[in-house]
């Protein structure tokens, strides 16, 4: 006689548990609440985070347990008892609407269990139990045992067009179908998700930085080192803490991303070592001459288009600010558009008691007479000082009048370079044009209600003191000879 209770095969759980490294205690504990013989489940959610293995565990699962239990049957014959499980899986990532969701699922319980008459049209909850029950209780009837049908929803969560009682209401279907086990793969299940209690939640936790490694580490990467598959495996460990420590420890963190990054990084990497510029030890010196690649976070986008490739010679510390001024405000505004910028911080962070002594052309001229320098004289840096100690660009910017703003602009003008070739723009209309664009970029803000073209309308700069001061360097304005202290 059978046992009435069994745990699953031992062999199979320890190949599951070697294909999942890391996962040992969630493939035992779903592993017997699916199996036949050992606590089958009404429901059951597995829940965690993206790229943690739930679909393919439990897919894995569930391949394992139904051969397993056409293994041990054999070619049943006449009324010898043996036990049955299927399995049908439905994603909610393939699904358009809540009604598209039940068709799916009629579709795939009919095909699991080899159905061969027509299937109904499901387009509610009601005609999906009745469809279910139709079909099950056909295959129950043909099976001579224990028998057990999985139906998982993957992604359950995020089905659109779902109705709110979806969940609940695909939980009831045990209480009338016997042979029938709900399994939800979810994200982040909320309380009271089912209306159900007593259904059993099994978490998969993010893999930490030494789990991450030694999954990745299960495969070779490709191409190998000439020296071959030992230092291979070593240099690859190595660069996958060093991967993970850059770049994907704060913005990839999930198996796939991590994956992705390493694949991507590799070749470029090991580079220098099929040249045969350096070999693969010591690790130190190779990581070393990367180190520009470590630093380019361009790789955690992903992208459709391959990334071009680059001589490693030319690859250097120093051609990295090259490659990124093009991505800079430094480049992508006009030169009147950058003044603009810059006299609308001088603006936000300089009382207006000091513009007559930072922007009258006789200090200009004096200033130029002494080769530079601030123009605030002592007193008013003693004064200033105990007044207020606290630097104004601690203080955050101040709302200034337009009018204001377009004074000191035509102040910084004359001292910026490349000023001369350009025209006068006293009294022209690409100034409002290039503020208004400037406020379409979020780097003014207007402040009030008044007209745009009045020029009592109020402003305030939204850029910090290190986007001006690059801005300004491009022109040619040292913008701190012109804040006040």
């Amino acid at each position: 006689m059978a046992s009435l209770f069994s745990l699953p095969n031992e062999l199979r759980i320890s190949s599951l548990c070697s294909r999942y490294p890391c996962r040992e205690q969630q493939i035992r504990s779903l592993a017997t609440l699916l199996s036949v013989r050992a606590a089958p489940s009404r429901n059951i959610i597995l829940h965690g985070l993206e790229a943690t293995g739930k679909s393919s565990i439990t897919k894995a699962i569930l391949e394992e347990l139904a051969t397993e239990q056409e293994a041990t049957n054999g070619t049943p014959t006449g009324d010898t008892p043996h036990d049955s499980l299927r399995y049908a899986i439905v994603k909610s990532a393939e699904c358009i609407t809540g009604r598209h969701l039940l068709e799916q699922t009629v579709g795939a319980v009919a095909k699991a269990v080899e159905w061969k008459g027509p299937v109904g049209r499901c387009e509610n909850l009601s005609q999906l139990v009745v469809e279910l029950s139709r079909l099950l209780s056909s295959w129950t009837a043909s099976e001579n045992g224990n028998s057990r049908f999985v139906l998982v929803f993957d992604g359950i969560d995020r089905q659109r067009d779902a109705p709110p009682t979806l969940p609940p209401a695909l939980a009831r279907l045990g209480e009338i179908i016997p042979s029938l086990t709900i399994l939800f793969l979810l994200t982040s299940p909320r309380p009271q998700l089912l209306h159900f209690p007593g259904v059993p939640h099994i978490l998969f936790p993010t893999y930490t930085k030494p789990e991450l490694l030694l999954i990745l580490a299960l495969v070779l990467p490709t191409p190998l080192l000439p020296s071959g598959e030992k230092d291979t495996r070593e240099t690859h460990t190595r660069f996958l803490s060093a991967v993970y420590d850059s770049l994907s420890k704060h913005s990839g963190r999930d198996l796939a991303s991590f994956q992705y990054v390493a694949a991507q990084l590799w070749p470029r990497f090991i580079r220098p070592v099929l040249s045969g510029e350096l070999s693969p030890t010591p690790f130190s010196r190779l990581l070393l001459a990367n180190r520009s690649m470590f630093q380019d976070d361009s790789v955690l986008v992903p992208n459709i288009i391959s990334a071009p490739t680059t001589n490693p010679k030319t690859t250097t510390q120093a051609s990295l600010p090259k490659a990124g001024k093009t991505h800079t405000l430094t480049n992508l505004l006009p030169f009147h558009s950058r003044l603009l910028l810059i006299a609308s911080y001088l603006a936000s962070y300089n009382p207006p008691r000091l513009d007559v002594i930072l922007f009258m052309k006789t200090s200009l001229q004096k200033r130029r007479k002494k080769g530079g320098g601030t123009a605030l004289s002592r007193t008013t840096k003693a004064s200033a000082s105990k007044s207020r100690k606290i630097s104004r660009k601690l203080l955050g910017p101040q709302a200034f009048v337009l009018e204001r703003m377009l004074a000191i602009f035509h102040a910084i003008r004359e001292e910026s370079k490349g000023a001369r070739g350009r025209g006068n723009v006293n009294g022209s209309a690409d100034l409002q044009t290039a503020i208004a664009t400037l406020c379409s970029l979020r780097l003014l803000v207007r402040v009030g209600s008044a007209d745009a073209l009045d020029g009592g309308a109020r402003y305030r700069v939204a850029v910090g003191w290190e986007v001006v001061r690059n801005i300004g360097r491009s022109v040619g304005v040292e913008v701190e000879e012109w804040v006040g202290e």
